[in-house]
């Protein structure tokens, strides 16, 4: 996959962090999962209409690897009534 999809420049932070990992890390595993999914149905839903529709899909297939990736940075379960 190209930059544009793998590390687009303007989601990468200082010293190498990546916005997704911040992400990540303030979210649960069952919310990172709905974030990553959510982008998933996002970029399948639009496809060709933004962007070339190859280059949607990736982006669409790519955040279930992110979750795959990502998701041992996610915080504990919270507890109920928080």
């Amino acid at each position: 996959m190209s930059d544009i999809v793998e590390r687009p420049s303007h989601y990468q932070l200082s010293d190498g962090i990546e916005a997704i990992q911040v992400i990540a890390s303030a979210l649960t595993k069952e919310e990172f999962h709905g974030y990553c999914l959510g982008n998933t149905l996002k970029y399948r839903l639009r496809a060709g209409k933004k962007n070339e529709i190859g280059e949607d899909i990736n982006k669409a297939n790519y955040y279930q690897e992110l979750y795959k990736k990502h998701s041992y940075l996610c915080r504990p379960t919270r507890i109920t009534g928080e």
